[in-house]
């Protein structure tokens, strides 16, 4: 017998039902940051996509490596930029600040933030300062070029001064959320109800009996979120039952849920009290007044005796003390002069330390006189009051002194630790330990690192 039409759609409606059901799938965002390799051929360069030719793409999982004897792709190991973006999520927080090191020239902006020292360099970190920035992911772009010798490029993070630590892997990535695609799941459950014909015959009388009613009991259970179970029971009229079992329909479900960032405001109040003004009145006193003839003074300034074309040590001993005793009266151009006799005569380490370790020398040779003092200190002969005595004077010395004075001697040697090197807020002293903890991490994060072609 067949069953109605009314009862075949109930038993497949719930496989209708699911077939239409949507499914949602969610895609991880994209970790990392994408990475470009620049050949240049000025110092510095120009921070542009289009002015010099690609030597390699790549995706780095964090900011954190050195490239000496790894050039990447077709790149040089030196005359080489390095361009990285993407979005770097910012933790709750009171206070951040940010270092990145590199090695030559660095620059980066976190959210807007930009901090940088774009000319060559050690590997020394560029502090960014304490950042207002919001938590959450914000946009960030990091530029690093090397012209010569090593190289470095690393991010560290201080949050609510708990201490200094390279930025995590997994504070990176290439999107600012994640895509969300919705699939339409189909599912076809079909069940096929027999037919039951019976037919009865005696000698005379042929009867065909046709079961005239069929009890179908449908059963629908809905387990959610997971299970869904259809179960259809056909009873004929006799002892005979026939049991089919719908096979499970399953329904998965995704929910997103996006949590938006806790934002705190912090109101600060300052009073400040101004000083009750104070009046005071002083009566002049009678003044009388004798004027003497003057006595006139004439005064000759000292002019340092030149050195003989051919000197000996002693002389050129003397001629230094000279310089030195009267250096506070002698014109600018009085002591460049000098100093140029000085060098001319190729100085001993403890000659060029007298002159390196007065400030009013410093104070007015040129760039050239100033490489050339400090490339004639030994450094290994200098004493621990020596070095600090050159620091001293070095530090208030110009720009020009200064880098001259960084290029030609190792100022992480130990006798110049309280030395603030330029473009740094930092003492050496504090400088060198954390690059020795950078570069222990950078030895451990090059062997796990990763990378996306």
């Amino acid at each position: 017998m067949r069953l109605s039409n009314s009862l075949r759609w109930l038993i497949l409606a719930p496989a209708v039902f699911f077939a239409f059901w949507p499914t949602t799938a969610q895609a991880d965002p994209q970790p990392g940051l994408a990475t470009t390799y620049y050949t240049i051929d000025e110092i510095p360069p120009l921070r542009s996509t289009s002015e010099y030719p690609i030597c390699g793409t790549e995706t780095e999982n964090n900011i954190n490596r050195s490239y000496d004897g790894e050039p990447y792709e077709s790149c040089t190991g030196d005359l080489f930029m390095v361009h990285m973006t993407g979005y770097i999520n910012i933790p709750e927080h009171t206070t951040i600040e940010f270092w990145l090191a590199t090695d030559d020239g660095g620059y980066a902006n976190i959210g807007g933030n930009e901090f940088e020292y774009w000319f060559d360099q050690g590997c020394s970190w560029i502090p960014s300062g304490q950042l207002e920035i919001e938590p959450g992911l914000q946009p960030l772009e990091v530029w690093m070029y090397e012209n010569g010798g090593s190289s470095c490029i690393m991010l560290a993070w201080n949050i609510d001064d708990e201490g200094w630590s390279i930025v995590p892997d997994d504070a990176f990535t290439q999107t600012s959320t994640p895509t969300t695609t919705t699939v339409p799941e189909t599912t076809t459950t079909t069940t096929t109800v027999p037919e039951t014909t019976t037919t009865t015959t005696t000698t005379t009388t042929t009867t065909t009996v046709y079961v005239a009613q069929t009890t179908t009991t449908t059963t629908t259970v809905y387990v959610a979120p997971a299970t869904t179970t259809t179960t259809t029971v056909y009873v004929p009229p006799s002892t005979t039952t026939t049991t089919t079992t719908e096979p499970p329909t399953t329904t998965t479900s995704t929910t997103t849920t996006t949590t938006e960032p806790a934002t705190t405001t912090t109101e600060s109040t300052t009073t400040t009290t101004q000083p009750e003004p104070t009046t005071t009145t002083t009566q002049p006193e009678p003044t009388t007044t004798t004027t003497q003839p003057e006595p006139t003074t004439t005064t000759t300034e000292p002019e340092p005796e030149p050195l003989p074309e051919t000197s000996t040590e002693e002389e050129v001993d003397e001629f230094v003390e000279e310089l030195l005793a009267d250096v506070a009266i002698l014109k600018p151009e009085q002591i460049v002069a000098a100093v140029e006799q000085i060098l001319a005569t190729t100085p001993t380490t403890e000659q060029a330390t007298q002159l390196a370790t007065t400030a009013e020398v410093l104070a007015v040779v040129t760039e050239e006189q100033a490489e050339a003092i400090f490339e004639a200190v030994v450094v290994e002969e200098l004493t621990a009051e020596q070095g600090q005595a050159i620091v001293d004077a070095v530090q208030e010395a110009p720009k020009k002194v200064r880098q001259a004075f960084e290029a030609a001697i190792n100022v992480f040697t130990g006798l110049f630790d309280s030395y603030v090197m330029v473009g740094s807020t930092i003492p050496v002293e504090e400088r060198r330990t954390l690059v020795a903890v950078s570069s222990t991490m950078v030895a451990v994060g090059a062997s796990l690192r990763r990378r996306n072609n």
